[in-house]
């Protein structure tokens, strides 16, 4: 039986430790995606609360068929559609509140690279539509999820998914040769 699916359990059973393994586990993969669907650093804080509060209350409906993981991606992805929809505009990133994780360790020069590109991919990311965006943010901010699960969580079919996603990799790559031809 999956870690995961025990844990559930014995959530239902009235173990709250349980739960808050599950919150420790799943906290900040859950923060990161919401974050990088709206750039707010504190709509992303209140909106991970909010997926977790969701969780904790709906445990019970949660289908011991299918991941959890996926269960949690999607009532994320669902909480971040209302708050896009109540707002009607996802903030542009504060650079001051992303967390800059070049450390010590790597040299300036490593460090100018990895902000130009990060700052490219967001330029690029800017580009998609909500579906494309959420896509490609699910895959790089989830190292395990599958296409199967990112249809899941997308209410879309495995095909559609994928067909999506290489056609935004091949956008990136495009856009990637654009800009670089722009800067000489």
């Amino acid at each position: 039986m999956d870690e995961d699916l025990k844990l559930v359990q014995e959530v239902l059973k009235g173990n709250i430790d349980s739960f808050n393994i599950l919150v420790n586990k799943y906290e900040l993969t859950i923060l990161r995606f919401v974050y990088n669907i709206l750039k707010d650093r504190e709509a992303a804080e209140d909106i991970t609360q909010e997926v977790f509060i969701t969780v904790y209350n709906k445990l019970y409906t949660f289908d011991k068929n299918y991941k959890f993981s996926n269960w949690i991606f999607q009532i994320a992805r669902n909480k971040c559609i209302d708050y896009i929809r109540k707002y009607k505009r996802v903030y542009e990133a504060n650079v001051e509140e992303t967390r800059d994780i070049a450390s010590s360790l790597i040299s300036p020069e490593q460090s100018v690279e990895f902000k130009e590109t990060k700052k490219l991919v967001e330029n690029f990311l800017n580009t998609l539509n909500d579906v494309d965006k959420q896509i490609i943010i699910l895959r790089y901010s989830n190292e395990n999820i599958t296409f199967r699960d990112m249809a899941e969580i997308m209410k879309m079919t495995e095909s559609a998914v994928k067909r999506r996603y290489y056609k935004a990799r091949d956008k990136f790559k495009e856009f990637r040769v654009n800009k670089e031809e722009r800067c000489k």
